[in-house]
Order: structure tokens, then C-alpha cells, then sequence
């Protein structure tokens, strides 16, 4: 009796020492910043830009077909009458003009921005082109990815089936 009255008295203070061990605060790490100088490094994609990793600058750009890479055309970028202006030039493969329109797209990597040019024509040489002209002050350098999607009329507006891509610099 006196070995069963030790163990029960022996798990009652284990019990106390297991819930004071539970109830305890917990420990948060603060993370103090030495100097601003830590909060202001540059994080990889901001560092990619300081590098010139993207190049706003670049005139020209050559396009490709998504599969195969193999180069179909030319994009051109520049200013005219004070507005931003964009040429295509792009030997895309046939399709079914009642059903498909193929479609531009410039893509903004950094913040991450795409919107659509329009869609293509055919020209005499049966090339597919597009002109087009922005808006006067607005900025476009960034955007410097091209893609070419082939749209299905009376479909989704949002970009479908990417057929060609360039950058500009590239």
C-alpha cells in the first residue's frame, strides 16, 4: 500500500510539472533589423531589373514558333508623331480564317502585365501583320515579351493557344 500510495503520489507531481511545462509562454523569435540598409537590398526579380536583365531599350524583335523554335518573323518598336508604335511581320502557319484569327500579345514581366494589340491581317505576301499605335504618354518599354495566340472566334477574349513568342532585346 505504501509502494501504490508513492507511484500515484509520483504521477500527481508529474502531472503538475507536465501541465506547467504545457502552460508555459512561448518563446517568439524577434527578428530585430540592424539598419535600414536590411531592409533595403534588392530581392532577385528588383536585382534582375538593376542589372539590365530586361532590356527596355531594344528596337527589335525576333519571333518564333513555340514548337520547333524555328524563327517565322519580326516585331519593331519605336515612336512616331510622338506616340509608341509597334509593327509585325510574322509567316505563321495557314488556318481557317472563318473559325481562327491569330492575336497579339505584349507581356510586361515585371510587375507582370499582359495586354492585347489585336488581330492579325494578311498581307500580299501572305505574311500575317499587325500596326499598331498607343497612346500618347503612356510608357510601353516594359512590356517586352511577344506572344502570338491563335483565338477562336467567339471564344474567350483571354489568351488561348500560343503559337509564336520573341522578346524584345533578344
Amino acid at each position: 500500500m505504501l509502494g501504490t500510495g508513492a507511484v500515484v503520489i509520483g504521477l500527481f507531481v508529474l502531472f503538475i510539472v507536465a501541465v506547467a511545462w504545457f502552460r508555459r509562454p512561448q518563446s517568439t523569435e524577434v527578428n530585430k533589423i540592424g539598419s535600414i540598409a536590411g531592409v533595403l537590398r534588392p530581392d532577385p526579380i528588383s536585382q534582375a531589373v538593376l542589372n539590365g536583365a530586361i532590356d527596355t531599350e531594344a528596337k527589335t524583335a525576333t519571333i518564333a514558333l513555340v514548337e520547333g523554335g524555328r524563327t517565322v518573323g519580326e516585331a519593331q518598336r519605336g515612336e512616331k508623331d510622338g506616340k509608341p508604335f509597334y509593327e509585325f511581320k510574322i509567316a505563321l502557319p495557314d488556318i481557317d480564317r472563318e473559325a481562327w484569327f491569330y492575336e497579339v500579345w505584349l507581356v510586361r514581366p515585371l510587375p507582370y502585365g499582359f495586354f492585347s494589340l489585336g488581330e492579325m491581317v494578311s498581307s500580299e505576301e501572305a505574311d500575317f501583320v499587325l500596326e499598331w499605335e498607343g497612346e500618347e504618354g503612356k510608357e510601353y518599354a516594359a512590356y517586352v515579351d511577344v506572344v502570338v495566340t491563335r483565338q477562336e472566334y467567339g471564344g474567350s477574349r483571354d489568351p488561348q493557344m500560343h503559337v509564336a513568342k520573341g522578346t524584345f532585346g533578344k
